[in-house]
């Protein structure tokens, strides 16, 4: 039975999974598993593996110092906040238009509504930014709890279901041989898996405001196996999305869609083909409602890891500092979500391109940020008795030394 301390604790790490299950989970995974079968299997469990400690920090110091990461950045001098910035504008601002124009494909298809994508992705923007600025982290969290829950089942009876299905060679050979695009897809996988770097900050943020949400400090205890719980559940998760497009789309020749809503049709499909008819309404208000909540996730850790960083760099804070974030907050969201827009209704070409680059730039910035949020554990900030076992810092080390690896290789091959 679980303790009254986790049940209050639980909440952040489920937010996590929110944000996580979404392109990279849904899309990329899937993906993977449509063109190589079980042939990237290894890469998602090794990105996962080595990234745990890094995206772990975030909760970790939030936990055990009451402040968020970006605070931690803030100590280690003026880059740290102003490069976190710099990704947050960059890489995030394309993943919201990534993550709309996904959910927004999946509207069209759930719904059959004969609109443009553009239209159909303000529609997916006003509603996430409304319900936001209204909603606040008080319903977000207990939204979220209900969508996650809806989609894990599904999922996982989904991919006990499709498991006859799938070829279990280590590399199939109707999988495309290992050459640039495939080493660049592999990239664009790892570099979201399970989601942006960035999410460690988020969820270092969400475990502050659950604190305020709660009236009192949760414990460090809960808030670990809260993470632990989020984080290690979306690497199952993105095992069964690519089984599920093994089985499928792999083993019945399938060929990923380069559109969002015929990628959103062919999910369905993959649920209707190992579930039944049924099943696809379900299903389809199941995976909109997930990808709506990666999406107010998302954009709320985003909002939120901004103003966090534009307020780090002020010489003073505002003389009413709760009315200023709130302020800060809803004009920031609205500003992404203007310049998402634009960017979809000035640039939007191929799906798959697309999302291939948010990836892949998380790809590069993964390591960056996993060595600030090791330096920021190694503060003195944090207490002694609440700091990482030794072993979690070895891993980490570990963990930034084979992600620049990975990223110097990456850029090898982009420009030899």
């Amino acid at each position: 039975m679980a303790s009254p301390k986790f049940m209050t604790a639980l909440g952040p790490g489920l937010l996590f999974a929110g944000a996580a299950v979404g392109t990279s989970h849904l899309v990329q995974s899937t993906r993977a598993g449509a063109v190589f079968g079980l042939g990237l299997l290894a890469v998602v469990v090794l990105a996962n593996v080595i990234k745990y400690p890094a995206f772990r920090f975030g909760a970790h110091y939030a936990a055990a110092t009451g402040r968020s990461l970006v605070a931690g950045y803030r100590d280690l001098g003026w880059f740290p906040p102003l490069l976190l910035g710099a990704i947050l504008i960059l890489a995030d601002g394309f993943a919201v238009a990534a993550l709309s124009l996904v959910t927004a494909g999946i509207v069209k298809v759930v719904f059959g509504l004969e609109v443009s994508i553009l239209t159909a992705v303000a529609l997916v923007m006003a509603a996430a930014g409304a319900f936001l600025i209204i909603g606040g982290y008080h319903w977000l969290e207990r939204l979220n709890k209900l969508f996650m829950a809806v989609l894990t089942v599904s999922t996982l009876i989904a991919t006990v279901l499709v498991l006859p299905k799938v070829d279990w060679s280590f590399y199939p050979a109707s999988a495309p041989p290992i050459d640039m695009k495939a080493m660049l897809f592999v990239a664009a996988l790892a570099g979201w898996m399970p989601t942006a770097m960035e999410s460690s900050i988020f969820a270092s943020l969400w475990t502050v405001e659950k604190a305020k949400d709660m009236g009192t400090k949760p414990s460090l205890e809960g808030v670990l196996a809260d993470f632990n719980i989020g984080y290690w559940g979306t690497a199952i998760l993105a095992i069964c999305f690519l089984l599920l497009g093994a089985g499928i789309m792999h083993s019945g020749a399938v060929e990923p869609a380069d559109t969002a809503p015929a990628f959103a049709a062919q999910i369905m499909a993959l649920y209707r083909d190992t579930l039944g008819a049924w099943a696809v309404p379900v299903i389809g208000i199941a995976a909109l409602s997930v990808m709506f909540t990666t999406c107010l996730t998302a954009f709320d850790g985003l909002v939120r890891a901004f103003v966090a960083v534009v307020g780090s760099l002020r010489a003073q804070p505002q003389p009413d500092q709760s009315r200023y974030e709130k302020k800060a907050y809803a004009a920031t969201l609205l500003g992404f979500l203007v310049a998402a827009f634009l960017l979809l209704y000035f640039f939007l070409g191929g799906f798959k391109g697309f999302v291939d680059f948010v990836t892949s730039l998380a790809f590069l910035t993964a390591p960056v940020l996993a060595f600030f949020n090791h330096r920021v554990m190694m503060g003195s900030s944090v207490p002694d008795g609440d700091r990482p076992a030794p072993y979690l810092m070895h891993w980490s080390r570990a963990g930034i030394a084979l992600m620049l690896l990975f990223a110097a290789g990456y850029l090898f091959l982009v420009f030899t």
